[in-house]
């Protein structure tokens, strides 16, 4: 589950390269797995430990915006201006398209229509630390082409048995669609450590055998009522319950992604493909 002792080369192989804006596509490996919770409480926990992240939308539900802080008042008028895609395409600032909003407000951004090509500029988001993406995959597992230039693959699956076929299926799709070999896992509505760990350590050995790819256990978010208390408040658990159990483990969860791998930006092909190299 864990990562090989290559942690020191890649950790020294960050601190010579140039800084680059971590992307990290975040999955949910079926409907109701809670991706979209995850990505929203890595967002707040990633603004609380002073980064400046993106998190952006694919369903054009709007709700991660509900949810962001960012409508603390009515007259804050901080809903998003515009899309993402504004953004890369240099029709307006990513300040001007976020709008005003609280200091402690999460990010977030529609991600609108993106080409392939607008999807791999990164100058408009250069001033940022990670950009999250609450991916909508298409009905054959295909990723949006900016999910696609994801410097990391965040998999989240429900701690359940049952859901183990459909993680692997998730994975294996992504596996053979991008050449993906590493991805991150995020367990969700855990009732014990130890039976996340049993259902990422059976899951990692059948990705190893059979795909040839390594399964890094993220985290684990536990049953926590508070999420769901913290949602019918309009706001993110992070946000509404600083000492929630589901807070304090999206903030351990938070803190390590700075350990990920990062592949290296190669020109005109995404980092998704480039972790499968």
């Amino acid at each position: 589950m864990t990562l090989p002792a290559t942690d020191q080369a890649e950790s020294l192989r960050r601190m010579l390269a140039p800084r680059v804006t971590r992307r990290i596509a975040v999955v949910s490996a079926e409907r109701g797995a809670g991706g979209s919770t995850v990505a929203l409480g890595l967002a707040h926990a990633l603004a609380r430990q002073g980064e400046r992240v993106l998190l952006v939308e694919e369903d054009g539900q709007g709700r991660a915006a509900a949810l962001s802080g960012a409508q603390s008042g009515a007259q804050s008028g901080a809903q998003p201006r515009a899309t993402l895609a504004d953004v890369l395409a240099g029709r307006v600032s990513l300040d001007a398209a976020l709008g005003e909003r609280p200091a402690d407000a999460a990010a977030v951004l529609p991600a609108g229509r993106i080409d392939a090509d607008a999807a791999r500029r990164a100058d408009a988001l250069a001033d940022l630390r990670t950009v999250l993406v609450d991916t909508r995959p298409e009905a054959d597992g295909a990723l949006s082409p900016f999910a696609q230039t994801a410097h990391n693959l965040l998999v989240v699956m429900r701690a359940e048995r049952l859901s183990l076929p459909a993680t692997y299926a998730s994975i294996k799709r992504l596996h053979h669609l991008y050449a993906c070999r590493r991805f991150q896992l995020l367990v969700n509505l855990a009732a014990t450590e130890a039976e996340v760990g049993t259902l990422a350590r059976n899951l990692s050995q059948t990705c190893s055998a059979y795909l040839g790819v390594q399964l890094n256990l993220a985290g684990y978010l536990p049953a926590d009522p508070l999420v769901a208390r913290s949602a019918r408040l309009g706001r993110g658990v992070v946000d509404a319950f600083p000492a929630a159990p589901a807070t304090a483990a999206l903030r351990r969860t938070a803190a390590a992604i700075g350990t990920w791998p990062l592949p290296a930006p190669v020109p005109h092909a995404s980092p998704v493909a480039e972790a499968g190299a």
